[in-house]
């Protein structure tokens, strides 16, 4: 009887621990910003939290500690832990290193949503990806892989209208459209970034070899993701 109880014991508290990650996972989806960084989190990945690190990595959440799952070779772990507290709806403090960092939860409203987007790299001294996107509200994309990525040449695509929403919300909340014209290039050896996003009312933003620092190096990290975004998600 003792052994039957135990066993039971020790499947609830698996079912608890595993209905706390769920629960947690589902309120931490979307975007969280402050002034230095934005995390994306979806239902199994998310912007890198500690490092700044190019596209988006696998996820899990245990009793409160955050493990990001990281085979980038430019690291040296393998995994990533910072502790995760959130005390509020719209609230999230991650600590790492004994030190919190908080975030707020950005929310979605009613804005412009571009019409085209496109965004360019370049290449640099070194085994950069060399790509160009054109995203369209309906979802088509063109991609052009020119160096080192996965598709090869021009191919067409068509993404849910959740990513393009996604894509939106990740324009406001870097408010692209005030991206100044005084920003520096990038260092010579580096890649060339361009983007032009284009909204209704003939409104166009246009940044060629822009050095995408702060927070508008999100979109530079989440750009990196995207043709394995397409390859996954295209339906």
């Amino acid at each position: 009887m003792k052994i039957t109880f135990y066993i039971f014991f020790f499947l609830t508290l698996l079912s608890c621990n595993k209905r706390e990650e769920e629960n947690i996972s589902q309120k931490l989806n979307g975007f969280w910003f402050n002034d230095d960084k934005i995390l994306l989190f979806r239902d199994s990945v998310m912007m890198h939290p500690i490092y700044e690190a190019p596209g988006l990595f696998e996820f899990t959440i245990n009793d409160g500690m955050l493990i990001v799952k990281n085979t980038q070779e430019y690291f040296e772990n393998i995994y990533d832990t910072c502790f995760v507290k959130l005390e509020k709806e719209n609230e999230l403090t991650l600590v790492i290193d004994d030190v919190g960092y908080t975030f707020k939860k950005f929310e979605s409203t009613p804005s412009m949503n571009f019409h085209r987007l496109y965004f360019e790299i370049e290449p640099c001294h070194g085994f950069c990806p060399v790509f160009q996107v054109e995203i369209f509200p309906d979802g088509t994309v063109n991609f052009n892989g020119i160096e080192y990525t996965e598709i090869e040449g021009p191919e067409e695509y068509n993404l849910n209208i959740e990513i393009i929403n996604e894509l939106n919300n990740l324009l406001e909340v870097v408010k692209i459209i005030d991206y100044p014209d005084d920003k520096f290039s990038n260092p010579p050896d580096s890649p060339r970034f361009n983007m032009v996003v284009e909204y209704p009312n003939e409104i166009k933003i246009s940044i060629i070899d822009g050095l995408f620092e702060g927070k508008y190096e999100n979109i530079v990290r989440y750009f990196y993701f995207f043709e394995r975004q397409l390859i996954e998600n295209s339906p």
